[in-house]
């Protein structure tokens, strides 16, 4: 991996990166000096490669390293991981960077340049690591990543995981009126607004739910419920039961994605964790009024599993039906 660099008051601005791989991760340091910028079209194919050269050349900026590695840049990015020594990002430093899907940088970010990541419409992937303020450039990252969108935000060992709905634009025109009207489609920009003071605001991510079920697909809303019950990054009570009742009503399908997906880590969750955990017990008491339902539900589940292949999951599924149901021995009178 090399790096086009450039040295300005004892810190280091990068211009280019290059790398036979497509994905990269900027180091925070080079030559002992901290890395606290990115040139404006960095990754962009865009970049003027003359006004590069002509600084390659005069000594301005330098080069890590001599081998030949290409440049990584415009179609080839897929992922990119910027270290907690950034502080800025220039203009349209990911400027048609159609392909990158995964992003992680630190909440030191502060100065953003105008349209970074126009033309990005792939990013699937992004996580966010808060220092001790919870104050970042998420907000302004987020409205221009208008698809959806799933964020990890990771604080001291906390962590939440959080889905953002698409939202988009469109004119609408009112004839009669000869006005030109813009209607937002979505319920992703509300998701985009829940900040205050540049905080990430949780209660407000919450209060989007219904919203949410109103506008969004099935499979989405289970997904903002389960990754919320989870990850439980403040999360208030009364968000926690809205949450719970949502997915107790759709339990059945959330075991069918988890199927889906062959993600045991969420179907051991769905199972031990929340149907049979010890909110659950305390819930319904000793007396398991609802384990006829249960039973009924696991072996709906574990139909899926087995329609479907998935073979590790199909053992667990059957395994927790035999421990938690187990078949009564019959008893003979002589």
């Amino acid at each position: 991996m090399k790096f086009a660099y450039e040295i300005q008051n004892k810190t280091v601005k990068i211009w280019r990166c290059f790398s036979y791989g497509r994905e990269i991760e900027i180091p925070d340091s080079l030559e002992g000096y901290p890395v606290v910028e990115l040139a404006p079209y960095a990754f962009s194919e865009h970049l003027e490669e003359g006004r590069l050269e002509e600084k390659l050349i005069a000594g301005e900026v330098l080069l890590s390293q001599e081998d030949e590695a290409p440049a990584l840049c415009g179609l080839r990015l897929r992922g990119v991981h910027l270290p907690s020594s950034l502080r800025k990002i220039g203009a349209y430093a990911f400027y048609n960077c159609s392909n990158l899907e995964s992003i992680s940088l630190h909440s030191s970010l502060k100065d953003l340049g105008a349209g970074i990541f126009t033309g990005c419409h792939h990013v699937k992937e992004f996580t966010l690591t808060l220092d001790h303020t919870q104050t970042s450039c998420l907000q302004e990252i987020l409205m221009e990543l208008g698809e959806e969108l799933r964020l990890t935000i990771c604080q001291e060992g906390r962590e939440a995981r959080l889905v953002f709905p698409e939202f988009y634009e469109e004119g609408v025109e009112n004839t009669p009126a000869r006005i030109l009207m813009t209607q937002m489609h979505g319920s992703g920009m509300h998701y985009r607004n829940c900040f205050y003071e540049k905080r990430f605001d949780f209660h407000a991510y919450d209060g989007c739910f219904l919203r949410a079920r109103a506008q969004e697909r099935e499979d989405l809303v289970l997904e903002l419920a389960v990754s919320r019950l989870r990850f439980p990054f403040d999360l208030g009570a009364e968000e926690r039961a809205v949450y719970e009742g949502y997915l107790r009503e759709h339990l059945s399908q959330a075991g069918g994605w988890a199927v889906d997906q062959r993600d045991m880590e969420l179907l051991r969750w769905l199972i031990q964790d929340f149907l049979f955990g010890e909110e659950a017990f305390r819930e319904k008491g000793q007396a398991r009024e609802g384990a006829f339902e249960e039973k009924e539900l696991l072996r709906r589940i574990l139909g899926q599993a087995a329609e479907q292949g998935f073979a590790e999951g199909n053992a667990f599924l059957l395994d927790e039906l035999h421990r938690r149901f187990p078949v009564e021995e019959e008893s003979f009178e002589f």
